[in-house]
């Protein structure tokens, strides 16, 4: 039975409401740029998927932004990365909200480039990644500079606009890799042993896209997937441990786990109905996986 999708995914365009806004867009079929400045965001957004990629660049205003199970608390100097499909909840706890926004599609962000991974791979964008940063003096004066020339060539219209903005994007990603260096975290993106995590991340990932629509998710073993990149389940495995300190079935419940969670405490849907949708056939199995990955029964976030 065909069930409803209850966690939408929303257009980038439907997240924000805006005061004295400037906004372009970019779009034919296969690509996305969207800019807003002054963006005045809605006091409560519920759980929702992005249909792109998402930064927000805070000039004013607080809030809690969910972004899986994660919460963070959301102030003035501080910008974050949302990665399209990624599960996330707003909610302002101060009445005055302003900063910019963009959001884009990975084919956008492509065109012309050889590395077609570079923007998937990197670190704030992943499920154990950090989103989220408080910048300093400089780095806000860096971005805001960034973004005011994203803005000024998003309402130009001459020929060669995209391929700049593109240049833009590049180099803000960019600066926001050093911001994860700053913070200590691997960024090396360009190591082939991340390079392989980020391609398995990317692989188990495609298999929870069903869920987008309602429908049922069939995972493979961990062997299919290390047979897909090429490499055997125990070097799959090596090298996902030493990166994440979890083995790669442990990476794969993990996402389970939180998809399953959010379905738990947002869907109509009964405990059993979740558990023929993520592909338990028994659903008392599901109940006992789920309570020995959590500690509670999934009854118990009903």
């Amino acid at each position: 039975m065909h069930m409803k999708n209850e966690i939408p995914v929303l257009a980038s365009d439907s997240v924000f409401t805006s005061v004295d806004l400037k906004k372009s867009s970019k779009t034919n079929s296969v690509q996305q740029f969207t800019f807003q400045y002054k963006c005045l965001w809605r006091d409560k957004i519920p759980v929702h998927r992005t249909d792109q990629y998402m930064v927000v660049m805070v000039f004013e205003g607080e809030g809690i932004q969910t972004i899986g199970l994660r919460e963070y608390s959301i102030a003035e100097n501080m910008i974050c990365f949302i990665a399209p499909n990624m599960v996330s909840s707003w909610h302002a706890t101060s009445d005055s909200k302003r900063g910019f926004s963009l959001t884009f599609s990975e084919d956008f962000f492509n065109i012309g480039r050889t590395d077609k991974s570079f923007l998937s791979s990197l670190p704030f964008f992943q499920l154990d990644g950090n989103p989220v940063f408080h910048l300093t003096p400089e780095s806000f004066a860096y971005f805001e500079s960034l973004f005011r020339l994203l803005e000024a060539e998003s309402l130009n219209r001459e020929a060669a606009s995209d391929d700049v903005i593109r240049g833009f994007l590049f180099s803000l990603m960019n600066k926001a890799l050093s911001l994860e260096a700053n913070s200590h975290r691997v960024v090396n993106v360009t190591n082939p042993n991340l390079r392989l995590l980020k391609q398995f991340t990317g692989l188990f990932m495609q298999d929870f896209k069903p869920l987008e629509k309602g429908e049922s998710i069939r995972l493979q073993k961990v062997s299919a997937y290390a047979d897909s990149l090429g490499v055997s389940q125990n070097h799959l495995n090596d090298i996902v441990k030493k990166l994440t300190g979890k083995s790669a079935g442990q990476l794969i419940q993990q996402q389970l786990v939180s998809q399953a969670t959010v379905c738990l405490k947002h869907s109509s849907k009964t405990v059993s109905e979740i558990a023929y949708q993520f592909g338990f056939e028994d659903p008392s199995y599901f109940a006992r996986f789920y309570k020995t990955q959590t500690g509670q029964a999934p009854s118990a976030l009903r």
